[in-house]
């Protein structure tokens, strides 16, 4: 993917944990796949603008992060944020990569989460069994910047930083 110096925007699933967890420790560790422009799906949609397989890879890190929600935090999450390309292994044929390390806090762009409706449709959901990740697919994630990363927690997640 590139020499060192290059960088990859990444779209990291994640909850309210993890962006308690980016707060206070300045980072969080990657332990799942992220997703980004990858070679497979750049070749899957060679006429495709780059806006457009931002948006897709974005899409698809939105619709893994429903594996994170929980009854107490029924929020989709998305992280994006700017990692070297040598910590990326991309997963052939899709939208995403293995990666090692960890997202640094001064190098996220932006924080994505469903607003208080979608929340509201997911713990109903999530009571009554599943979540209907087609259903939440049409949904966009509100954007926040990384400075209001304690509003977040604290008013959409009730999570208060120390």
């Amino acid at each position: 993917m590139g020499d060192n110096s290059s960088m990859s925007r990444i779209h990291v699933p994640a909850n309210g944990e993890m962006l308690r967890e980016l707060l206070d420790r300045g980072q969080v560790q990657l332990d799942a796949p992220v997703y980004l422009v990858t070679s497979a799906l750049t070749q899957a949609f060679p006429k495709a603008a780059r806006e457009d397989l931002e948006y897709t890879a974005f899409a698809e890190a939105a619709q893994a992060s429903i594996d994170l929600v929980s009854r107490d935090h029924p929020r989709r999450v998305v992280v994006s944020a700017d990692l070297p390309d040598r910590f990326l292994r991309e997963i052939p044929e899709t939208a995403a990569a293995e990666a090692s390390g960890s997202v640094k806090l001064p190098k996220v762009a932006a924080i994505h989460v469903d607003d208080a409706e979608v929340a509201a449709t997911i713990r109903a959901e999530l009571t009554e069994g599943s979540v209907d990740a087609e259903a939440l697919e049409e949904r966009i994630l509100d954007w926040y910047h990384p400075s209001e990363l304690a509003v977040v927690l604290d008013e959409l997640f009730g999570i208060k930083s120390p």
